[in-house]
C-alpha cells in the first residue's frame, strides 16, 4: 500500500474515532448536523385517544315500590340515586359518555354500541333520550336501561359491566367499585330502603 493511501485511511479512521467519541458528550460538530436533520423532520400529531369516559349512576324505578317508599318524597323514591335494590324492584342505570379529546358528551349519533352485561352474562342495550322536565323540554339527555330484579333473585352484590363504543372505534368501560359496601346490592323484598 502506498504512503498516500495509508495517510488517507489513517485520517478517515481518526475522524470516525473522534466523531464516535465526541458524539455523546457534545464535543463534536456531528450533533449539530443531527440536530439540523431533526429540525427538518416533521413532528407527527399525537394519535387521537382510543378511550371514552363512561360515567353514571343507578336509581330506583317505580316498579315494586312499597307504600312507604311511595310517600318518602314527592313524587316518590324513584329517580333518586341508590345502590340497594329489593327483590322485585327495578334498577335503572343512567349513563353518559364523554370524548376526552373534546370534553363533549356523545349522543346516539356518535355511539355505535352501548351495552350492559348482567351477572348472569346476559346483555342489554342502553337507549339515548331526554329525562326529567317535560317531553318537550327535558332537563337532561342521557343513556338509560332498566332491569327488574326477580322476586327469587339471590341477595348480595349485583356485579355488572357497561361498555360503550363510538363510531370512530374508541371504547370505554364502567364497572362498580370492588369495595363491598359500595357495590350495587340486592336486598330482600319488603324491606324499606332507605330505612325509615
Amino acid at each position: 500500500m502506498n504512503l498516500r493511501v495509508r495517510v488517507l485511511a489513517s485520517s478517515a479512521a481518526a475522524l470516525m474515532l473522534a466523531a464516535a467519541c465526541g458524539s455523546g458528550t457534545g464535543e463534536s460538530a456531528a450533533p449539530a448536523a443531527s440536530t439540523a436533520a431533526k429540525a427538518t423532520t416533521q413532528v407527527a400529531a399525537p394519535a387521537a385517544a382510543k378511550l371514552l369516559i363512561v360515567t353514571g349512576d343507578t336509581i330506583r324505578g317505580q316498579l315494586g315500590l312499597n307504600d312507604v317508599e311511595k310517600l318518602l318524597t314527592a313524587p316518590g323514591i324513584h329517580c333518586t340515586q341508590q345502590s340497594r335494590f329489593p327483590q322485585g324492584g327495578r334498577i335503572v342505570w343512567r349513563m353518559k359518555v364523554i370524548d376526552p379529546n373534546t370534553g363533549k358528551y356523545l349522543d346516539d349519533k356518535a355511539i355505535q354500541s352501548f351495552t350492559i352485561t348482567y351477572p348472569d352474562g346476559k346483555n342489554d342495550t342502553l337507549k339515548y333520550g331526554g329525562h326529567g322536565g317535560t317531553k318537550d323540554a327535558p332537563q337532561d339527555y342521557l343513556w338509560a336501561v332498566g332491569y327488574t330484579v326477580p322476586l327469587d333473585y339471590p341477595t348480595g352484590a349485583f356485579n355488572y359491566k357497561i361498555e360503550a363504543k363510538s363510531l370512530e372505534g374508541a371504547t370505554g368501560t364502567f364497572e362498580p367499585f370492588k369495595v363491598t359496601a359500595a357495590q350495587l346490592t340486592i336486598v330482600p323484598a319488603g324491606k324499606d330502603y332507605p330505612p325509615r
